[in-house]
């Protein structure tokens, strides 16, 4: 089955909604294809790459059959790894087979012999819980209509899909960017509602869906009506929370930029875009365009390199790309692939959501490791790490 992902969006499958709608890779041509060389600054990205090695399939509870996204980040010590739709090999607890977003954390802290990713909290039956709370509404329509005993046209559901990870430094507080997305049964059928943060104190806690917009239609929605379709990418920066997203256009999916204090974050009042020329406005409708990359991307900063690394699965082929830029608006070199993905085993499919993980850098970032997805089978595939050294 070919599987496809709609364009700065998420989900599409053609499954029962008692089953993960199947993940697979935003509808781009590959870089080689297309020589997609805008949003960049027509230079080479720095550092030369010594060696990448793959080091197989990061580890999950066996209740786990397949699992969507990866991003990760050190907080509170640990390393916190968030996924989207997440499909099961057997009924947890409460009979589904399906979860909306799940999390779970390594243990130890060193990646070079590959990652062990305990799921927490597990139920009775050892399976993850929902990591994004849905309000109580959400979860009473999802009840009512997740189900396959009553009429396709009047299956539904309320999905919440988690994004990028940011850590304040100064108050060790986390943001989690999510996505709200109404979906029901069949190929590209679904709705991106809106976008947001959600509060995180602790690992050891629940992350919270504020209130942001209070007496809205959804309240907890910081960017309503699925518009401006931002969270691909997130980083801390000089205090900043800088936020990618992207805008699909004819065979392209440029990445403009948004910013905001970390205080501020869940005041819309307080965002600004990224309008060229050192200029930016509280517009995202006429952001500029500055990274050709992937909707789910990774930004950090290099301190080996002394450059921002952008990561990100090469559309449509097995390969993984970076490019590198001394500002997280740019200008962005052009495009390096660096590394071979292992092919699915169905050639109708292809390898996504190529992630780094800095958290792992060795070396003061001479090492680094990211994760991609690699699909299986049906409604199953692996997550594998690779370490990526320099020279």
């Amino acid at each position: 089955m070919t599987r496809i992902r709609q364009p700065c969006g998420k989900i599409a499958g053609k499954v029962k909604l008692n089953m993960p709608l199947n993940r697979i890779p935003l509808l781009f041509l590959s870089v080689s294809l297309l020589g997609l060389t805008a949003c960049g600054s027509g230079s080479p990205p720095s550092g030369e790459i010594a060696a990448t090695r793959e080091l197989g399939p990061v580890k999950f509870p066996d209740i786990i059959r397949g699992r969507d996204g990866g991003y990760s980040a050190l907080f509170g010590g640990q390393s916190i790894w968030i996924f989207g739709d997440t499909s099961l090999n057997s009924p947890a607890a409460d009979g589904a087979t399906w979860r909306s977003s799940t999390s779970c954390r390594t243990v130890g802290p060193d990646a070079r012999n590959n990652l062990d990713c305990q799921d927490e909290p597990l139920d009775a039956q050892g399976a993850p819980e929902e990591f994004l709370p849905f309000t109580s509404s959400e979860l009473s329509y999802n009840q009512a209509h997740f189900r396959t005993d009553i009429p396709e046209a009047d299956q539904a559901r309320w999905a919440l899909w988690p994004g990028p990870v940011v850590v304040d430094p100064n108050s060790g507080r986390a943001l989690v960017f999510y996505s709200k997305v109404f979906a029901r049964p069949g190929i590209w059928n679904f709705e991106m509602v809106g976008y947001s943060f959600a509060t995180w104190a602790s690992p050891d806690t629940a992350p919270v869906r504020p209130e942001v917009n209070p007496g809205a239609s959804e309240p907890t929605l910081l960017f309503p009506d699925g518009a401006t379709q931002i969270g691909s990418g997130a980083l801390i920066h000089n205090g900043y929370v800088y936020v990618y997203g992207c805008r699909s256009e004819w065979l392209s999916w440029p990445n403009f930029l948004g910013r905001v204090r970390f205080s501020e974050a869940l005041h819309r009042e307080a965002w600004e875009f990224y309008q060229g020329s050192d200029s930016w406005n509280d517009n995202p409708e006429t952001a500029a365009a500055v990274l050709e990359a992937a909707t789910m991307i990774t930004v950090h900063w290099n301190d080996y390199l002394k450059k921002f690394l952008a990561i990100y699965s090469t559309p449509l082929v097995n390969t993984l790309s970076l490019r590198t830029a001394d500002r997280p608006e740019g200008p962005w070199s052009d495009a390096r692939e660096f590394h071979q993905g292992v092919a699915p085993l169905d050639s109708e499919q292809w390898d996504y959501f190529g992630l780094a993980h800095p958290e792992f850098a060795r070396e003061n970032g001479r090492v680094e490791y990211v994760s991609y997805f690699r699909p299986t089978e049906f409604l199953k595939g692996e997550i594998r790490l690779v370490e990526v050294t320099f020279k």
